[in-house]
């Protein structure tokens, strides 16, 4: 970015104004970057500091900016708040981070291919039990003949094995009417920004949340606030009441189990207020539970948000957290009406499911010994778990880091503890050493945090400690 205000008859800090929009429209300043500090862009332009500070102001209070005390200014990752006369299609192409080719998943795509690469970053296990699943005889002409049969939501074999499986869990019936087959949990949530939110609706997420990487919200014009995470899992409930009332929130969406990035779990006294705040709002939610059906077969009792109230939750899973990549299959649970409606969008939009997805997944349920490969996966992941937790440990008794021990899933969230904040071009440090991570800023957060996943780790355990030392010791002396 070249910090040189143009030669015009405007106040200098209406120019310093522009010259920022500006550089944000031509992706010259990117969602989540830092600008220079104040001071030394009052060097830089030779204007004085005050100027500076009123064109952050009034930039902070549109919400194109973010300032953090003591720590600097930020352009919004998610540009939060900010409601565009049309579609803005750079939001669309950058909020990934895409499409600048000196981006961090720029970089982290290219590496993936290559042979020495560390993968922490991918949460699906490389072995699933899609690889030693035996079908039974059947045809391509009996699966096609099966697609003509399914109805618009979905294959109703498969959701009688959705229904087996989690209606125990979720305690309520689970009708066909009541159930949409999805493509798995973001074609949800694409369907739910397409069919039950307008233009300029507003809507609440969890802050940090996977759900700040997605463009869906941003190119359908949604308005997104982040509602603080607590230390425990639960909501800044307060937040979210006024945010409620000076934005109109139509949604509130909420991961409360293994929150990603933070791997929290929601205690059920939190789940509980939020359902009732909720309820006090007349506010819906989205509740995405990633790991609903592991847990439903390993039978752990955690009480869902539409367990606590089936009438004001729509309920998103997937078999993802279980199959991995090889399949791209999940579920909505909502009224009936609003099943058919997102049905019918699906279906205009000819973005329906594969009936050939959905046949293995239903064999996958069929396997008379499923609850034991769900055990064998979670036992392999508690294995993998606690080897990288080994390899973190010297490091974090020298204070270089710290984490909270998840109890689900296949990440760790690390704080690195440094006094200054992170930038972007530290965390590339992890590329230049070919360890993939997920840095907090993709997640809408600048507080020194990495997300390590360890459902891929190497078999050299020496390796991966011999490169984290390098890559730490080099951000932690700089």
């Amino acid at each position: 970015m070249r910090w040189q205000l143009p030669n015009d008859k405007k106040p200098v800090y209406l120019k310093l104004i522009g010259l920022i929009l500006q550089g944000i429209a031509q992706g010259e300043l990117l969602p989540g970057e830092q600008l220079p500090p104040e001071r030394q862009l009052a060097q830089e332009l030779g204007i004085n500091r005050s100027t500076i500070q009123r064109a952050i102001n009034e930039l902070v209070s549109q919400g194109i900016l973010l300032r953090q005390q003591g720590s600097g200014t930020w352009i919004n990752s998610g540009k939060w708040g900010i409601l565009a006369t049309h579609v803005n299609w750079r939001n669309y192409v950058t909020t990934n981070r895409l499409s600048d080719p000196e981006s961090f998943m720029v970089r982290l795509q290219a590496l993936r291919q290559q042979p020495d690469v560390i993968n922490l970053a991918d949460v699906q296990p490389a072995n699933t039990p899609f690889q030693n699943l035996a079908f039974p005889a059947t045809s391509m002409h009996d699966i096609l003949m099966q697609k003509n049969a399914n109805d618009m939501s979905g294959s109703a074999a498969f959701k009688a094995q959705i229904r087996r499986h989690l209606s125990p869990y979720l305690a309520q019936d689970l009708p066909d009417e009541h159930l949409l087959i999805t493509s798995g949990a973001q074609q949800a949530l694409f369907l739910i920004a397409q069919g039950l939110l307008s233009y300029g609706d507003a809507i609440a997420v969890e802050a940090p949340s996977y759900l700040y990487q997605l463009a869906l919200f941003q190119v359908a014009g949604i308005r997104i606030f982040g509602v603080p995470l607590k230390a425990n899992g639960g909501l800044d409930l307060a937040v979210l009441e006024q945010l409620y009332y000076q934005h109109h929130l139509k949604f509130v969406f909420v991961n409360p189990t293994s929150q990603n990035p933070t791997t929290r779990l929601m205690p059920l006294a939190e789940r509980q207020a939020l359902v009732a705040r909720c309820q006090q709002l007349n506010l819906p939610i989205v509740e995405d539970d990633p790991f609903g059906f592991i847990l439903a077969m390993s039978h752990q009792q955690i009480p869902t948000l539409k367990q606590l109230a089936p009438n004001n939750v729509i309920y998103i899973g997937s078999l993802s957290e279980f199959s991995g990549a090889d399949t791209r299959i999940g579920w909505l649970v909502a009224p009936p009406a609003l099943v058919t409606h997102l049905s019918e969008i699906r279906r205009q939009m000819e973005s329906g499911v594969s009936s050939f997805s959905q046949y293995v997944a239903t064999q996958l349920l069929l396997q008379p010994d499923l609850t034991t490969l769900v055990t064998h996966q979670l036992q392999h992941l508690e294995q993998q778990r606690e080897r990288l937790i080994k390899i973190l440990t010297p490091f974090e008794q020298q204070g270089w880091l710290t984490y909270q021990k998840p109890t689900l899933g296949s990440t760790l969230w690390v704080k690195i503890r440094r006094q200054r904040p992170l930038t972007r071009s530290d965390y590339q440090l992890f590329l230049d050493h070919k360890i993939l991570v997920l840095p907090d800023f993709l997640f809408g957060s600048h507080d020194n945090h990495v997300r390590l996943s360890y459902a891929q780790l190497p078999e050299d355990d020496s390796m991966l400690a011999q490169k984290l030392r390098a890559v730490l010791t080099e951000l932690l002396t700089t």
